[in-house]
Protein backbone atom coordinates (compact mmCIF):
# COMPACT_ATOMS: atom_id res chain seq x y z
CA UNK A 1 0.00 0.00 0.00
CA UNK A 2 1.19 3.25 -1.02
CA UNK A 3 2.31 6.51 1.66
CA UNK A 4 -0.19 9.28 0.78
CA UNK A 5 1.82 11.96 -0.71
CA UNK A 6 2.24 14.48 1.48
CA UNK A 7 0.62 17.92 0.58
CA UNK A 8 2.71 19.99 -1.30
CA UNK A 9 4.03 23.33 0.43
CA UNK A 10 6.48 26.42 0.70
CA UNK A 11 8.98 27.42 3.50
CA UNK A 12 8.31 30.67 4.67
CA UNK A 13 11.93 31.78 2.93
CA UNK A 14 10.63 30.42 -0.23
CA UNK A 15 7.19 32.43 -0.13
CA UNK A 16 9.34 35.24 0.92
CA UNK A 17 11.95 35.04 -1.86
CA UNK A 18 8.96 35.03 -4.64
CA UNK A 19 7.14 37.87 -2.79
CA UNK A 20 10.31 40.03 -2.27
CA UNK A 21 9.49 40.72 1.34
CA UNK A 22 11.11 40.11 5.00
CA UNK A 23 10.78 36.39 6.62
CA UNK A 24 9.09 38.18 8.97
CA UNK A 25 6.53 39.43 7.20
CA UNK A 26 5.68 36.36 5.94
CA UNK A 27 5.50 34.87 9.82
CA UNK A 28 3.53 37.89 10.75
CA UNK A 29 1.07 37.07 7.49
CA UNK A 30 1.17 33.56 8.96
CA UNK A 31 0.50 34.47 12.49
CA UNK A 32 -2.63 37.32 11.24
CA UNK A 33 -4.29 34.05 9.72
CA UNK A 34 -3.39 35.60 5.93
CA UNK A 35 -1.14 32.43 5.37
CA UNK A 36 -2.04 28.89 5.72
CA UNK A 37 0.79 27.03 7.46
CA UNK A 38 1.58 24.53 9.96
CA UNK A 39 4.90 23.93 11.87
CA UNK A 40 7.13 20.70 11.34
CA UNK A 41 8.30 18.45 14.09
CA UNK A 42 11.28 20.38 14.12
CA UNK A 43 9.09 23.82 14.67
CA UNK A 44 9.66 25.26 11.15
CA UNK A 45 6.54 26.51 9.67
CA UNK A 46 5.72 25.23 5.93
CA UNK A 47 2.72 26.96 4.18
CA UNK A 48 -0.06 25.02 2.37
CA UNK A 49 0.46 25.90 -1.83
CA UNK A 50 -2.73 26.75 -2.56
CA UNK A 51 -2.85 29.58 0.05
CA UNK A 52 0.89 31.04 -0.72
CA UNK A 53 -0.18 30.61 -4.12
CA UNK A 54 -3.14 32.81 -3.99
CA UNK A 55 -0.92 35.46 -2.69
CA UNK A 56 1.48 35.22 -5.57
CA UNK A 57 -1.34 35.60 -7.81
CA UNK A 58 -3.42 38.73 -6.25
CA UNK A 59 0.30 40.01 -6.96
CA UNK A 60 -0.96 42.41 -9.75
CA UNK A 61 -3.24 44.42 -7.29
CA UNK A 62 -0.81 45.43 -5.11
CA UNK A 63 0.51 48.99 -5.76
CA UNK A 64 3.51 49.52 -8.26
CA UNK A 65 5.67 52.58 -7.61
CA UNK A 66 5.57 54.33 -10.80
CA UNK A 67 9.11 56.08 -11.32
CA UNK A 68 9.06 60.00 -11.75
CA UNK A 69 10.59 61.01 -14.62
CA UNK A 70 12.96 63.30 -13.66
CA UNK A 71 15.66 61.42 -11.07
CA UNK A 72 14.57 61.39 -7.79
CA UNK A 73 16.82 61.85 -4.45
CA UNK A 74 16.00 59.96 -1.21
CA UNK A 75 17.96 59.57 2.43
CA UNK A 76 17.81 56.63 4.24
CA UNK A 77 18.41 57.08 7.64
CA UNK A 78 18.88 54.11 10.16
CA UNK A 79 21.37 53.34 13.20
CA UNK A 80 20.94 49.15 12.29
CA UNK A 81 22.73 48.66 9.27
CA UNK A 82 20.70 45.42 8.48
CA UNK A 83 17.89 47.23 8.18
CA UNK A 84 19.48 50.32 6.65
CA UNK A 85 20.74 48.17 3.74
CA UNK A 86 16.93 46.57 3.34
CA UNK A 87 15.87 50.09 3.35
CA UNK A 88 18.23 51.19 0.39
CA UNK A 89 17.62 47.92 -1.43
CA UNK A 90 13.85 48.71 -1.56
CA UNK A 91 14.28 52.06 -2.83
CA UNK A 92 16.80 50.85 -5.20
CA UNK A 93 14.41 48.20 -6.64
CA UNK A 94 11.03 50.12 -6.68
CA UNK A 95 13.32 53.49 -8.18
CA UNK A 96 16.45 51.86 -9.89
CA UNK A 97 17.06 55.83 -11.26
CA UNK A 98 17.18 56.98 -8.08
CA UNK A 99 19.88 58.71 -6.03
CA UNK A 100 20.09 57.22 -2.31
CA UNK A 101 21.90 58.06 0.26
CA UNK A 102 22.59 56.86 4.03
CA UNK A 103 22.50 58.53 7.57
CA UNK A 104 23.86 55.97 10.63
CA UNK A 105 21.70 58.72 12.84
CA UNK A 106 19.44 61.79 13.51
CA UNK A 107 22.74 64.14 13.64
CA UNK A 108 24.58 63.08 10.34
CA UNK A 109 21.29 63.09 8.78
CA UNK A 110 20.33 66.73 9.74
CA UNK A 111 24.06 68.03 8.38
CA UNK A 112 23.79 65.97 5.52
CA UNK A 113 20.43 67.84 4.67
CA UNK A 114 21.69 70.84 5.53
CA UNK A 115 23.92 70.61 2.46
CA UNK A 116 21.56 69.01 -0.06
CA UNK A 117 17.88 68.49 0.85
CA UNK A 118 16.80 64.80 -0.35
CA UNK A 119 13.51 64.49 -2.58
CA UNK A 120 12.56 62.05 -0.18
CA UNK A 121 13.45 61.48 3.68
CA UNK A 122 13.00 57.97 4.85
CA UNK A 123 14.04 57.14 9.01
CA UNK A 124 13.99 54.77 11.47
CA UNK A 125 12.08 56.60 14.64
CA UNK A 126 14.34 55.02 17.90
CA UNK A 127 18.07 55.52 17.18
CA UNK A 128 20.60 56.49 20.05
CA UNK A 129 21.49 60.25 21.15
CA UNK A 130 19.10 61.78 18.45
CA UNK A 131 16.25 59.69 18.03
CA UNK A 132 14.04 60.33 14.81
CA UNK A 133 10.53 61.76 16.10
CA UNK A 134 13.55 64.71 17.62
CA UNK A 135 15.40 64.76 13.95
CA UNK A 136 12.05 65.26 12.46
CA UNK A 137 11.50 68.40 14.88
CA UNK A 138 14.66 69.86 14.11
CA UNK A 139 14.14 69.31 10.41
CA UNK A 140 10.99 70.89 11.03
CA UNK A 141 11.63 74.36 12.56
CA UNK A 142 15.58 74.55 12.59
CA UNK A 143 15.89 73.82 8.52
CA UNK A 144 15.04 76.18 5.64
CA UNK A 145 15.72 73.33 3.07
CA UNK A 146 14.01 70.61 3.79
CA UNK A 147 12.48 66.70 1.69
CA UNK A 148 9.25 67.34 0.29
CA UNK A 149 8.33 63.81 1.62
CA UNK A 150 9.15 61.87 4.96
CA UNK A 151 8.53 58.20 5.58
CA UNK A 152 8.79 57.18 9.29
CA UNK A 153 9.75 53.80 10.16
CA UNK A 154 9.75 51.76 13.28
CA UNK A 155 9.48 48.16 14.51
CA UNK A 156 8.09 49.79 17.79
CA UNK A 157 4.44 49.12 18.58
CA UNK A 158 1.85 52.12 18.86
CA UNK A 159 2.13 52.65 22.88
CA UNK A 160 6.20 52.49 22.26
CA UNK A 161 6.25 55.43 19.87
CA UNK A 162 3.59 56.99 21.59
CA UNK A 163 6.22 57.52 24.75
CA UNK A 164 8.63 59.82 22.04
CA UNK A 165 5.47 62.17 20.98
CA UNK A 166 3.69 62.02 17.36
CA UNK A 167 4.88 62.24 14.16
CA UNK A 168 5.04 65.64 12.62
CA UNK A 169 2.29 66.48 10.32
CA UNK A 170 2.79 65.18 6.65
CA UNK A 171 4.81 62.60 8.20
CA UNK A 172 3.55 58.88 6.62
CA UNK A 173 4.53 55.82 8.76
CA UNK A 174 5.51 52.19 7.55
CA UNK A 175 5.90 49.44 10.45
CA UNK A 176 9.12 47.06 10.78
CA UNK A 177 9.45 44.48 9.05
CA UNK A 178 9.39 46.45 6.42
CA UNK A 179 6.10 44.98 3.65
CA UNK A 180 7.40 45.59 0.32
CA UNK A 181 3.73 47.06 -0.71
CA UNK A 182 3.10 48.80 2.11
CA UNK A 183 6.45 50.73 1.81
CA UNK A 184 5.97 50.68 -2.64
CA UNK A 185 2.57 52.58 -1.76
CA UNK A 186 4.45 54.95 0.43
CA UNK A 187 6.82 55.97 -1.88
CA UNK A 188 3.98 55.99 -5.17
CA UNK A 189 2.78 58.53 -2.14
CA UNK A 190 5.73 60.35 -1.35
CA UNK A 191 6.52 60.75 -5.32
CA UNK A 192 3.15 62.88 -5.56
CA UNK A 193 3.60 64.94 -2.50
CA UNK A 194 6.53 65.44 -4.26
CA UNK A 195 5.27 66.40 -7.22
CA UNK A 196 2.67 68.34 -5.91
CA UNK A 197 5.04 70.81 -3.73
CA UNK A 198 6.95 71.35 -7.16
CA UNK A 199 6.62 75.66 -8.23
Amino acid sequence: MTEPAAPRSYSTAEVARRLGVSIPTVQRWVDAGHLLAWKTVGGHRRIEAASAERLFDSRGIVPEVQAPAQPISVMVVDDNPDDRDILVLLVETALPGATVSVAEGGFQALVAIGRTAPDILITDIVMPHMDGIEMLRQLATQCTVRPSAIIAVSSKTPQQRSKLGPLPDGVAFVAKPIDRFEFNAALQAAIGKGKSASP
